[in-house]
């Protein structure tokens, strides 16, 4: 009796043995199949084929839930025919048995789903399902979706049979979501490939644009050198005729004293013409020597008032001409600018021109001077900056003096504000040419302002423009150094 009990003990022994070598081959064989996982589609249905096999059921499945408000997704099945999946992914969101069981995080054995009020697809009944067993998937505490088992027969599993799929669920919910990772890297290196390519295309696309930008700003450099040499060219060779043109002129106005008026009217037609061309001509060999900065400038203290008297009395008679009122404002008398006074009162006498032009007929232009100091026109560079940016580059900005001319006229649109001082910008319609040049309506060259403004910089100094408070007019203000022989103290 004795050895018949040591019989059926050591014969116990032997199948939990066996039983315990085939639970660990399973994990082992899951474990490989896992960690192998580089395509859930290919591997899930054989992890699937082998626990299907070892538990002895009818099927199983696979469900993925990407998203919390998003509906399970049947990844992989075996014994689920295609009918009974599209009715198991007619299951609403959040509903049936699955749902439930990702929700609470635990395992859930159903023995017998016939009197089981929470299965909503009642399509498995039909299909024979009689016990149901289903297990989270959980990974780094997120839960990804369920595995389930079915058999057409009522079954209890037991804890050792469940336990042992827990395991295996860690196993598969960690190599589904490294598979996923992995697609996701995939996926995002193949977007930076991409975008490496794209980026290389738009690198050869600008490295094109860039030398054909080159090559573009070039021809225009060349092209700009070209018309300024033909201006100093044509402006040179212009000046011999046209001198002895004038001096023509003046000498048969000399000897037709007594002429008929239709004489004298065509000699002062001629006359007239020869000294617009002569001034043109002047300008243009001016603007060359400015930009070639081969132009000579005295460094001498300046009289401010003897410099406004002779505007004054230069352009009375034009401003008389059209009603204009010229006033005379505050001119300081401690503070004096240092510089060429011919060629300052040369790029004043532009200014005033273009505010006699521009101002109305019964209108007024005040001409005053004052002390601004360094810092106050420093506290003024992101609006002076744009009109002479080579100003601010050197050093701080020393006192100065500064020469206003502020015309009743229509103001400058802010649009065009730095463009009148660009040469030739006041061109127009060339049909309007020859017309009163002190009058808006009529074109100008559009060599005054710039000329103005390149003799103004090359003293040091800075020429720009602002519209009145009120937006009656245009104040063109001129900062000039001051000369360093006088005191520069405000007492």
């Amino acid at each position: 009796m004795a050895k018949r009990l040591h019989t059926d003990s050591v014969t116990t022994d032997s199948v939990a043995l066996q039983h315990e070598i085939g639970r660990l081959r399973l994990l082992q064989q899951i474990a490989l199949l896992a960690a192998s996982n580089r395509n859930n589609s290919e591997t899930l249905p054989i992890i699937l084929s082998h626990l299907n096999r070892a538990l002895g059921v009818d099927g199983c499945g696979i469900y993925l839930k990407p998203q919390p408000e998003s509906p399970l997704s049947l990844i992989a099945r075996v014994g689920i025919d295609d009918d009974l999946v599209r009715e198991l992914q007619k299951v609403p969101v959040g509903k049936g048995l699955t749902n439930a069981v990702i929700a609470r995080g635990i395992p859930h054995n159903w023995v017998d789903l016939r009197g089981e009020p929470e299965l909503v697809c009642r399509a498995v009944l039909e299909a024979g399902w009689r016990s149901l067993l289903t297990l989270p998937l959980i990974a780094q505490g997120r839960p990804l979706g369920a595995i389930f088992f079915f058999q057409r027969i009522p079954r209890q599993f037991s804890t050792t049979e469940i336990e042992l799929l827990e395991q295996i669920c860690t196993f598969i919910a960690t190599s589904i979501d490294t598979c996923e990772l992995l697609e996701k890297l995939e996926w995002q290196h193949r977007l930076t490939q991409a975008g490496q390519r794209e980026l290389e295309r738009s690198r050869k696309q600008l490295r094109g644009h860039l030398q054909r930008l080159e090559v573009a700003n070039n021809n225009l450099g060349q092209l700009s050198r070209m018309k300024d040499r033909f201006l100093a060219l044509a402006s040179h060779e212009l000046r011999t005729p046209l001198t002895c043109i004038l001096s023509a002129g003046q000498l048969l106005d000399t000897y037709l004293a007594d002429g008929s008026p239709e004489t004298r009217a065509l000699l002062s037609t001629m006359l007239e013409g020869g000294e617009r061309l002569n001034s043109l001509v002047e300008d243009l060999l001016e603007i060359a020597r400015i930009e070639s900065r081969d132009i000579y400038l005295a460094r001498e203290s300046i009289n401010l008032e003897k410099l406004l008297d002779s505007l004054l009395q230069k352009k009375m008679a034009d401003a008389n001409q059209r009603s204009i009122e010229i006033r005379r404002g505050e001119i300081p008398d401690r503070f004096t600018p240092c510089g060429d006074m011919h060629h300052l009162e040369r790029a004043l006498t532009h200014i005033l021109d273009n505010a006699i032009k521009f101002t109305p007929v019964g209108g007024a232009i005040e001409i005053d001077a004052g002390y601004i100091s360094g810092s106050e026109i420093l506290a003024l560079q992101h609006q002076l900056e744009p009109f002479c940016p080579a100003f601010f580059n050197a050093h701080n900005p020393p006192d100065m003096i500064d020469f206003r001319i502020t015309d009743s006229g229509c103001g400058i649109d802010d649009k065009e504000r730095l463009y009148i001082f660009e040469k030739f910008h006041g061109c127009g319609d060339i049909s309007l040419h020859g017309r009163n040049h002190f009058t808006a309506s009529a074109a100008s060259v559009g060599l005054g302002l710039p000329l103005a403004k390149g003799l103004i910089e090359a003293h040091g100094g800075m020429l720009w423009s602002e519209n009145r408070p009120d937006g009656s007019g245009s104040i063109f203000h001129t900062l000039l150094p001051l000369y360093q022989g006088r005191t520069k103290s405000r007492e």
